[in-house]
């Protein structure tokens, strides 16, 4: 009966833990999904976030491309003067062609005779490349010679009265910051100084290249037009 008596009285003991121990679950369970629900917030919240950003990346670059002018690079060009054609290119070509059996006969450039030009301490005439008529004068294997840090072609040149100067020249080409340019230099200056009274400083004159009977390259330089207004020529 003792027995019987202790079995009834520890059942409501047991049951209450085993209430207990369910409400524990239950209530971790509650903890563990509220956690997860938390978790799912945070990262919902976050992923919109980021996805509000990215519209605005996009909306924003949209409005740049449709709003602002793109730049645009714009290769630097010279401005040029009409190409020059009279009784002087006329003999010119006349004597290259039928006096000199030259062929190929092609302006390269046409230019105003500066003051720079005629320094004896420079010794050259300046050809800008963004002023040249053409860069069809030079044949493949003259382009990589001149490309070569010191290279160079030794050339011949008629002078403005239709006579060969008699001391070769050499071309170069010349690289700066902002341009570049192809070169007639040694014995420039003393071609230049024995044609001083047509090829005066402020002239306008026309560089023309050729190929002589050997297939070499030669240039003529010509006076095509007298300046307006003439500078003290020195060589100070």
């Amino acid at each position: 009966m003792a027995d019987t008596i202790l079995m009834i009285e520890d059942a409501p003991a047991r049951t209450r833990n085993r209430r207990s121990s369910t409400e524990d679950n239950d209530y971790l369970r509650k903890i563990h999904e509220l956690a997860n629900a938390m978790l799912k917030y945070f990262r919902d919240k976050e992923l919109g976030l980021e996805t509000n950003v990215n519209k605005r990346k996009l909306s924003m670059s949209a409005c740049e491309e449709g709003g602002k002018k793109k730049k645009i690079k714009v290769t630097k060009q010279a401005v040029r003067s009409p190409v020059v054609v009279n009784d002087v290119t006329q003999r010119l070509k006349e004597f290259v062609v039928n006096g000199l059996k030259g062929t190929e006969l092609t302006l390269v450039i046409q230019k105003v005779l500066f003051k720079s030009d005629t320094k004896k301490v420079l010794n050259r005439l300046n050809m800008p490349v963004i002023q040249l008529e053409t860069d069809k004068f030079l044949t493949e294997g003259e382009k990589r010679v001149l490309e070569k840090g010191e290279g160079e072609i030794e050339v011949r040149v008629l002078g403005p009265t239709l006579e060969m100067y008699e001391n070769p020249m050499k071309l170069r080409k010349w690289r700066m910051a902002s341009t570049e340019n192809y070169v007639l230099t040694t014995n420039w200056y003393r071609f230049r100084s024995k044609n001083k009274l047509i090829l005066k400083i402020k002239s306008k004159i026309q560089v023309w290249s050729f190929r002589g009977a050997d297939q070499r390259l030669w240039f003529a330089v010509a006076c095509v037009e007298e300046p307006e207004v003439e500078e003290y020529d020195s060589d100070s």
